[in-house]
């Protein structure tokens, strides 16, 4: 399976074919995606699940969905955690003007294929668009115990600066010097 997704993507061949894949493959063989995880924390496969076919007029398609759990850092109580991605892959091999209204109306993106490229990178590519960019426990019972004690803290005892960052030129301008 590994060679079908690292030789270079030909999308009018693959849709001929219908050519289809549904498997998990471990994350270290994606190495852009596990680099985006904890160092040597990753957790789960990656599992895939697609399909191409021929769109009316005879256009290649790519549709179907991509999942992955990253180990990563909540960034409201800075203890480790999952990162579930999931990504849904709807793709147009086709220029934009060809796209008919289903296709639009389906949620069809219009790609163009770089030479060279492979379905790993490009698969790759979708699941690293999902990762967020701060990512945080869903609900703040999950989050750690220093989430707890800044949630409990008293607005004035935070700091005894300024409440908002124009206070200090409001203190400033009133200021007589």
């Amino acid at each position: 399976m590994s060679g079908e997704l690292d030789r270079p993507l030909e999308a009018a061949v693959l849709a001929a074919q219908g050519w289809s894949l549904r498997a998990e493959t471990p994350l270290a063989a994606w190495p852009r995606l596990a680099a985006a995880s904890l160092e040597g924390l990753a957790s789960g496969p990656v599992r895939i699940d697609l399909a191409f076919r021929h769109a009316h007029g005879g256009v290649p398609v790519l549709e179907g969905g991509l999942g992955a759990t990253l180990r990563g850092t909540c960034q409201r109580c800075l203890e480790e955690m999952g990162i579930a991605l999931r990504a849904e892959v709807r793709l147009y091999f086709g220029r934009p003007e060809q796209m008919d209204e289903d296709a639009v109306s389906a949620g069809f993106e219009p790609f163009e294929c770089e030479p060279g490229l492979t379905l790993r990178d490009l698969l790759e590519d979708e699941l690293l668009l999902s990762v967020p960019a701060f990512p945080v426990h869903e609900g703040g019972e999950e989050c750690g115990p220093l989430a707890g004690r800044l949630a409990d803290l008293e607005p004035e005892s935070v700091g005894h600066g300024p409440a908002g960052p124009f206070a200090v030129l409001a203190g400033l301008k009133t200021r007589k010097d």
